[in-house]
């Protein structure tokens, strides 16, 4: 198809719809960025503005003109006046000190949605770490609604160090701490943001973790206090992502995509919890929440997908029960996926050189 006035630009703009920018779920037609588009002699000529007033990126420029070639048109791209860019974003300053010296890797694991088994992820990821036969930690950075306990089965409370210092409670292998220690079971936590990050930091630099391998951190939902608090205070080796496949859970998950490139934390993937659900009686796989949504947001942030993780009744139970799945059913299907996520991450992780000598590592 060439003849012009059979292609419009509503033609143009139904096919550039289809076009989605690095990063963001959503098109660049709806994200504003398309201008205004001309029809004329075989060729759409299309006024692009970026965020920032970056430069077209080779990789658009190409899914652009192949969404048009269809049409019979080739593709002409003008760059529109930039407005100046704002200023920098806020990034996270580098630590004064390491508050972590023996602690070879610090991971994050994020969502900024709640719900979408985050906490999961992370005390399956730590197990399957000491599984594995690394030093793990496990630090449960919320504050608000701490669900350490219950997933890992801890009822003890952690033991006084000296001062105000204090040892973590060890449980499958895993070195944890988390506020609900300190709670009773009806016992609302209702703190502002500076009383946030004064437990997170001491949590970091008075709990006497000794020599690990990775620390991981389960952070809360959203992008407020507890997360930069972390990166402030800390060292981040990195940051997985984990969302459900369904689109409320990714618009979320982009949020903290975008906080963690801020703060230059480098994001090491996408993790998509509850990807299917196995029939028992037929073996055919349902899709509950979607399908793929987790790798469309890696392939468009142009992040690997780490994992996908299936859903198992048994991980729901097991966590009640205080028995993560890669402890209690490890030949399980999400018992495998979780050790093979430890495993992908681990050349990032667990064997990087430490930051910090330890006469005691």
């Amino acid at each position: 198809m060439n003849d012009d006035k059979a292609v419009g630009a509503e033609s143009v703009l139904e096919a550039l719809g289809r076009v989605k920018y690095a990063g963001f779920p959503r098109d660049i037609v709806t994200l504003g960025m398309v201008e205004g588009v001309d029809v004329a002699a075989g060729r759409a000529r299309v006024r692009v503005r970026l965020p920032g007033g970056r430069a077209l990126p080779d990789a658009l420029r190409g899914q652009m003109a192949e969404a048009l070639a269809p049409l019979g048109l080739a593709l002409d791209v003008e760059a529109v006046q930039a407005t100046p860019p704002p200023a920098a974003p806020p990034r996270a300053p580098e630590p004064t000190e390491d508050l972590l010296p023996d602690v070879k890797a610090v991971l994050a694991v994020s969502s900024a949605k709640g719900g979408v088994g985050k906490s999961t992820v992370a005390s399956n990821l730590a197990c399957a770490f000491a599984a594995a036969g690394h030093r793990t930690g496990l630090l449960d950075a919320d504050v608000h609604g701490p669900s350490l306990p219950i997933v890992m089965g801890i009822q003890d409370r952690p033991t006084a160090a000296g001062g105000k210092r204090f040892h973590p409670v060890t449980r499958h292998g895993v070195r944890c701490i988390s506020m609900g220690f300190f709670l009773d079971d009806t016992s609302p936590v209702i703190w502002r943001g500076p009383l946030v990050a004064g437990l997170i930091q001491q949590f970091l630099g008075d709990c006497v973790w000794g020599p690990l391998d990775v620390l991981v951190v389960d952070l809360p939902p959203g992008t407020g206090d507890a997360q930069l608090t972390l990166a402030q205070r800390v060292r981040l080796t990195g940051a997985v992502l984990v969302t459900t496949p369904q689109q409320v859970a990714l618009r979320d998950v982009v949020r903290g995509l975008a906080m963690f490139r801020q703060v230059e934390v480098p994001i090491l993937g996408v993790v998509e919890n509850m990807s299917f659900f196995r029939c028992p009686e037929c073996g055919e796989d349902e899709y509950l929440f979607g399908r793929d949504g987790g790798r469309r947001l890696a392939e468009q942030a142009g992040l690997p997908l780490l994992a996908q993780i299936p859903i198992e009744p048994a991980i729901r139970e097991q966590g009640d029960a205080g028995e993560p799945i890669v402890c209690s059913a490890p030949a399980s299907e999400a018992g495998r996926a979780f050790a093979r996520l430890a495993a992908t991450l681990a050349p990032s992780l667990c064997f990087a050189e430490p930051r910090a000598a330890s006469p005691n590592a």
